[in-house]
């Protein structure tokens, strides 16, 4: 992918309520994201002609962005669904920064958002389907090919499971490695007022915590969250304008592979090597060039295998580079996971992915807490991974 001609950027950020927010469903926790980040740029509702939304299986309907747009009152020329799990966000940051390229837009709204914890939106499953039973994670967790992987018991954990177990075979990675980046990311959050899980944990708690699928224990999963946020992109020559300082988007890649995890042809190596040369081909930037990573950490075996893939160390080497937490923390050689991740901070489902990238924009105009703040950042790379590491997607941005 070459590099747009115009200079594109984020200029504006927000995020709803997060945690437990009962009595708002999908598109109200959007309404108010999408209210505070026009808050935070100074764009008007009115200027905003380019809409990208992600759907929520909360409230399922095929034309999401077209109920959401009716919802706040949106009228863009410019408008679609995407629905890629937790690689969605970025790739809808893309498509925006491509159709403003192409003309189709000049202002550009990406959100998502989701009940995945309360499940406000429930009765309209239940006047759809009859039979709805509420239970969002029994949605998530049955994920798998219908034929060859559900009726023998997998699960979505289950399978990133796998990818563990045989990284450990493979590697001789430990579950002591594993845990520790839950610790590191969990010291993240703790420092993070929003967080949803601040009390700083160690190995021996990750190890000893409940066992969900070997070699994870609850601490190694994603939490189960209500939120969303939204992004607004435009133009350099636009932000001139605007409140605050853009921050540049420098490169993005995407790659998918397979759906389900049967089909992978490893169990050791995702998409994101594809996805991070493209990026980094397109922003003239090497993995030396990053001050920080945002890496999509559904499991503590995400982000692990995505710091050998990214090429930030080598094929087997992601144990050691995380084993004391230094190198990945705060004032470490890549800080990765600032703001606490699914780990820590949220999990609303399809929409986690999307606060990576709002914590890049903060880390990158120095808006966060002073204890988790990267020291002079210039340039972050963020992550999303969707499925059973079936589809990644690589983002770089940078400090103006």
């Amino acid at each position: 992918m070459r590099r747009w001609r115009k200079r594109i950027a984020i200029v504006g950020i927000g995020e709803s309520d997060l945690g437990t927010v009962p009595g708002k469903d999908s598109y109200e926790l959007s309404r108010q994201a999408l209210i505070r980040a026009l808050d935070d740029c100074g764009v008007r509702k009115s200027e905003v002609d380019g809409v990208m939304t992600s759907g929520a299986f909360s409230v399922l309907y095929p034309m999401h962005s077209l109920l959401f747009c009716e919802y706040v009152g949106l009228r863009p020329r410019y408008t679609s669904v995407m629905q890629i799990g937790g690689a969605t966000h970025i790739l809808n940051v893309l498509t925006a920064a491509n159709a403003i390229e192409a003309g189709m837009c000049e202002i550009a709204l990406i959100t998502s958002a989701e009940s995945l914890r309360s499940f406000a939106g429930f009765e309209r499953l239940i006047r759809l389907f009859g039979n709805a039973s509420g239970d969002m994670t029994a949605v998530y967790s049955a994920i798998g090919h219908p034929d060859f992987e559900v009726p023998f018991g997998t699960t979505l954990i289950g399978q990133y499971a796998l990818y563990a177990n045989r990284h450990m075979a493979e590697f001789g990675t430990t579950h002591e490695q594993l845990a520790q980046v839950a610790v590191s990311i969990r010291k993240h959050a703790s420092m993070h007022p929003q967080a949803q899980k601040r009390q700083e944990i160690s190995v021996e708690d990750v190890m000893n915590a409940k066992p969900i699928a070997s070699p994870f224990t609850k601490d190694e999963c994603s939490l189960i969250s209500d939120g969303g946020a939204a992004i607004i992109v435009t133009t350099f020559e636009r932000a001139r304008d605007l409140k605050k300082k853009p921050v540049e988007i420098l490169g993005g890649g995407a790659k998918t592979t397979q759906e389900h995890a049967t089909l992978s042809k490893s169990f050791t190596t995702s998409p994101a090597v594809s996805a991070g040369n493209d990026c980094f081909a397109m922003a003239g930037l090497t993995p030396a060039d990053v001050d920080f990573a945002e890496l999509y950490d559904c499991f503590s075996i995400t982000p692990l295998i995505s710091l050998e893939d990214f090429g930030f160390c080598k094929k087997g080497e992601g144990g050691a580079f995380v084993e004391s937490g230094k190198r990945i923390e705060i004032g470490g050689e890549l800080p990765i996971v600032t703001h606490g991740g699914c780990l820590s901070h949220c999990h609303p489902g399809l929409p986690s992915g999307i606060f990576h990238i709002t914590e890049a924009v903060k880390q990158l105009r120095c808006e966060v807490e002073p204890a988790r703040q990267v020291k002079d950042p210039k340039v972050g790379l963020v992550s999303g991974v969707g499925g059973i590491f079936s589809s990644v997607t690589a983002l770089l941005l940078a400090k103006v």
